[in-house]
């Protein structure tokens, strides 16, 4: 099982992203975890041990096209992940909100 994770992130780093753009250093498969696998997609969060710079990438599978952005953000990983599998929020539930913060100048939690 290790095996095939790993043949996986070697797979996305030949395929996506060998080297680090910000410091030119070679990715390992254990800079790399998976933050969404489906049939048609992954997800892949790409962190170079060098200077820490963190790329999310999308493969998509059938077309075998990927797209790779620079994250600047203090989520760790596994906070990524669980943020990844939410639902999307509607505009309904964003104009709540915001009428909530509108009428109540204190929020407590």
């Amino acid at each position: 099982m290790n095996d095939d994770k790993n043949n996986q992130k070697q797979f996305f780093i030949d395929t996506i992203a060998k080297f680090c753009d910000k410091c030119g250093s070679a990715y390992s498969v254990d800079d790399l975890e998976l933050i969404q696998d489906t049939p048609i997609s992954s997800i892949i969060h790409f962190s170079c041990s060098n200077c820490k710079a963190s790329h999310i990438a999308t493969f998509l599978k059938p077309m075998g096209v990927s797209n790779r952005t620079p994250i600047n953000t203090d989520l760790e990983v596994e906070e990524i992940k669980k943020f990844a599998k939410r639902e999307e929020t509607s505009t309904d539930e964003i104009l709540k909100l915001y009428l909530y913060l509108k009428e109540n100048q204190k929020v407590r939690v």
